[in-house]
């Protein structure tokens, strides 16, 4: 008979016993070897009805893992659980129940269900967890199996294929932050605009020390580790208000009556030189002043 499709690969059976002394681990190195497992730690939610999670995780999965231990032989739940895998069994006509002895021999097996003696069983007592993983893969799976290296299986089955990854990450990340500090003299300290021009220039008279004039594209500037012109971003960049305003007649030109100069009444607000307004009365010349300003103190450019 042809199998229908499922969700889910396996369906793993067991005592809640069993979760830390082996069943949590099978069910990680199964899920890292590429096998999508209904495992009740990872697939039930916080509200969700355990019998009707369950039946659905039975019906929905390709096979079912039983991990039969005496924690499981004593239970009633995981006995209902084994009854829906058999009955798939036998209706479907085909071996799903795939059984891991975990701490019992034969004869507690007879004992509590002669025909699971008859099924291919793996053992704990025999093998490591991981080889178990690698053997249910290779029934469930062949196609992941036989295409992909074993020692890559192992690695993945171990968790350490996961772990390198995350130091490769981690390099990654180390190797980014570094880049970043290599670039960091290319970017504006303030708003991370980048760098526009570099030309060195003398810082004394005499030119026997030079320093480099850099030019960012937010307008920021700075020579010799001094600022200047100031970046929009910059804290300190200077508001519209400090500066004195000051007014002179024009006398040689018909078309301007008052010529408006802005002085800066701050360190910062003398580094920012504002372009003089002109106009047919005060107002006029002070608001092209004020519009100079205001192309200065646009958005630093990372946010423009």
């Amino acid at each position: 008979m042809e199998k229908q499709e499922k969700t889910w690969d396996a369906f793993i059976s067991h005592a809640v016993e069993d979760q830390v002394s082996f069943v949590r681990d099978l069910a990680a190195m199964l899920t890292r070897l590429g096998l999508s497992i209904w495992y009740s730690e990872t697939a039930l939610q916080v509200g969700d009805s355990l019998s009707a999670s369950i039946n659905k995780g039975l019906a929905d999965s390709r096979y079912g893992i039983v991990v039969i231990s005496p924690h499981f032989i004593a239970k009633q739940w995981t006995n209902w659980e084994l009854a829906g895998l058999v009955s798939r069994q036998n209706s479907e006509e085909q071996n799903v129940i795939l059984p891991i002895w975990h701490g019992v021999t034969k004869k507690d097996v007879i004992a509590f269900s002669p025909p699971l003696v008859d099924l291919m069983a793996l053992n704990t007592a025999t093998q490591q967890a991981d080889e178990i993983a690698l053997q249910l893969l290779h029934r469930m799976r062949p196609d992941i199996y036989n295409g992909t290296e074993r020692a890559q299986l192992e690695k993945l089955a171990s968790g350490e294929a996961i772990r390198d990854l995350q130091a490769q990450i981690e390099q990654a990340r180390e190797e980014l932050e570094l880049a970043k500090e290599d670039l960091a003299e290319y970017r504006c300290p303030y708003c991370d605009a980048p760098l526009n021009s570099r030309v060195d220039a003398p810082l004394d008279e005499n030119e026997r020390d030079w320093d480099v004039v850099e030019h960012f594209a937010c307008g920021y500037s700075r020579f010799g580790g001094q600022v200047q012109s100031p970046c929009p971003a910059d804290p300190r960049f200077p508001r519209f208000e400090d500066y004195d305003l000051h007014f002179t007649e024009v006398k040689s030109d018909p078309l301007w009556k008052w010529n408006c100069s802005a002085i800066g009444k701050t360190r910062m607000a003398r580094l920012l030189s504002l372009t003089n307004g002109l106009g047919q009365t005060k107002e006029e010349a002070a608001a092209k002043v004020k519009e100079s300003y205001d192309r200065y103190a646009k958005v630093s450019y990372h946010l423009r």
